[in-house]
């Protein structure tokens, strides 16, 4: 089971300090050639472009302001704009992925109706990744954990904002820590969404710790990807249990070598 490894560089390498460009030098030198940070705003993009050309890293995924509440409809306006920045600075660092966040949910509306709203408003910079070449990415998050009152709880909800925008734009994050946290078993969900799915994250559960320090079964778990046909990059996206990074991933980096 080889699988090529990103590394999220606002979950990993903190051991380098601060700086994302001298985490993505302690990613490289570790031999990791991918990785992955959120949002670029208010960030050095120049500082970030030069970081990446001397390190020879690619950086495979950003993410878009996921404060905005796109059940409001108020808020389209603001998103395009936002995106249309955080388009551009993607591209201009070289990703061909970025994902768009829902924003929290809202307890007035029923959720066909506000994943209806979200659709449009997703839709609608649709454009703009096209410009760019960039692809959009869905990410359904737990709420019973880490994101109390998001919209994207369950991978339906996100499956289901993907088929009613129809476009080969926009496509579905796997997320199996998230998954598994809110209860939903990725052997039935997984096969399921698989000709959906653009990237697949990873990260033990519980606790988001490094695979090997939580519960999951990864040999099964890698074997069910596979299983699926999935052959693209897994996204390391946790957070190291202890202070050595490289030391933490070293378990999973032998089970996908």
């Amino acid at each position: 089971m080889s699988f090529e490894l990103s590394v999220n560089l606002e979950y990993m390498f903190h051991e380098a300090g601060d700086r994302l460009e001298d985490r993505m030098a302690a990613a490289a030198a570790a031999g990791f050639q991918k990785v992955e940070i959120f949002t670029t705003a208010n960030r050095d993009v120049p500082s970030l472009k030069a970081a990446l050309a001397q390190t020879g890293c690619e950086l495979f995924a950003t993410v878009t302001d996921p404060r905005i509440q796109l059940v409001m409809a108020d808020q389209h306006d603001r998103f395009r704009e936002m995106f249309a920045q955080a388009a551009a600075e993607a591209a201009e660092l070289g990703a061909c992925r970025i994902v768009v966040p829902s924003g929290s949910a809202v307890p007035y509306m029923k959720r066909p109706v506000q994943l209806g709203i979200v659709a449009k408003a997703i839709e609608s910079i649709v454009p703009m990744a096209e410009e760019h070449g960039l692809t959009i990415m869905l990410e359904p998050v737990n709420t019973r954990v880490d994101h109390p009152g998001v919209l994207f709880g369950m991978t339906e909800d996100a499956v289901n904002v993907i088929n009613l925008i129809g476009s080969a734009r926009v496509r579905l994050l796997y997320d199996l820590y998230h998954s598994i946290t809110e209860n939903e078993d990725p052997h039935v969900v997984l096969p399921s969404v698989a000709h959906l799915v653009e990237h697949i994250q990873i990260a033990d559960a519980p606790g988001r710790g490094e695979p090997g320090s939580g519960q999951i079964d990864w040999p099964a778990m890698l074997k069910l990807i596979e299983s699926t046909g999935y052959d693209g990059v897994l996204g390391l996206e946790c957070s190291p249990t202890g202070t050595d990074t490289v030391q933490a991933l070293a378990h999973f980096r032998a089970l996908t070598a």
